[in-house]
């Protein structure tokens, strides 16, 4: 496995871990407004990731920029 996949591998290990987050407290949880921010915030770093790690791996492969596109 090169970089580039294993790059691949931890970016849809991040993807998977928003859904489970977002299975967790669907919008009829009866602690969603609780979590609201919390969980937003966490979806969003994640959802960040996934772009840097996307770049990363153009990157790696030789084909990408290193700005957000």
């Amino acid at each position: 496995m090169d970089d580039s996949e294993k790059l691949l591998e931890i970016k849809q290990e991040l993807e998977r871990i928003g859904e489970k987050l977002g299975a967790i407290f669907p919008t009829d949880h009866p602690q969603f407004d609780d979590v609201f921010e919390d969980i937003g915030a966490a979806g969003y770093y994640i959802e960040e990731a996934g772009y840097r790690l996307n770049a990363a791996i153009k990157t790696v492969q030789g084909d990408g920029e290193t700005e957000d596109e």
